[in-house]
């Protein structure tokens, strides 16, 4: 029987609004007894935005896993990087000869907000907002509140000459890879929506079996091939939809298929 849903934002649940299909899915879901929970690599701020208005009765991971928040909102496990880490990122973000830093730049889900050093025009990833800082890539601590780092840029060759620098640099000790159209993400090794659903999974004692993933992005393959039953949304990259077991184009629609997998194990 699945006990647990576990879904993406940006991508799947969310574009521009959650709509009314996804919404009426997920209440059936939860009154057949499935708790359904979110997976982003949103902050906590930005995602409770979005799901505020709604009756989703799971967790909220936050920053594709640093972070974990129980249904009543209480921070339940951090996982975030150290003074030293942050420091070995920023210099090679300073070493790099191959980008504008008024356009490439260095961002930090710092304290449950988006921080960065320059102030940029508006884009889609930064709709809900940040905050400027030009003394961030010199603090002397970050508190112990740094989930993920990474870097903006319009530029997708960039992007992934950037990947592939990061990950000979420091891919022993991080994950690295592109997160959206236009970031690339760095996270410490450990840290994951996986990891963060195996949290949860200890904390309500179910198995990984009784648990289904839905994403769309390179930052929701680790969710996606880890458990018997996934969804990729169908307008997935392939590297996406060749590691889920199913595609699907709504949320709505893998829902359903639970739902009906459930009274059929029943």
């Amino acid at each position: 029987m699945i006990k647990h849903i576990f879904s993406d934002l940006d991508g799947t649940l969310f574009s521009d609004r959650i709509t009314e299909k996804d919404l009426q899915a997920i209440k059936i879901a939860q009154d057949n007894g499935i708790q359904f929970s979110i997976a982003t690599g949103r902050v906590y701020s930005h995602s409770v935005s979005i799901i505020e208005n709604t009756d989703l009765n799971g967790y909220l991971i936050c920053e594709n896993g640093s972070y974990i928040f129980d249904p009543q909102g209480d921070c339940i496990f951090k996982g975030t990087m150290k003074d030293a880490q942050i420091k070995k990122l920023i210099n090679i973000y300073e070493s790099l000869d191959y980008i504008d830093k008024n356009k490439d730049i260095i961002y930090f889900k710092y304290a449950g907000k988006i921080v960065i050093p320059v102030k940029v025009l508006e884009t889609a990833y930064l709709e809900k907002g940040y905050t400027v800082d030009e003394e961030i890539l010199e603090k002397n601590t970050y508190d112990d509140l740094v989930g993920n780092l990474g870097i903006m840029s319009n530029d997708k060759n960039i992007l992934e000459k950037l990947v592939n620098d990061y990950k000979l640099k420091v891919g022993q000790d991080f994950d690295v890879y592109i997160s959206s159209e236009n970031t690339m993400n760095i996270v410490p090794k450990g840290i994951s929506k996986f990891d963060a659903i195996k949290h949860v999974c200890r904390k309500e004692g179910i198995s990984l079996d009784e648990v289904v993933t839905i994403g769309d992005s390179p930052n929701d393959i680790s969710m996606l091939k880890n458990v018997k039953i996934s969804f990729a949304m169908s307008n997935s990259i392939d590297c996406v939809k060749s590691v889920a077991g199913y595609e699907t184009p709504s949320v709505a629609d893998a829902v359903k298929m639970i739902i009906d997998l459930n009274s059929e194990l029943d």
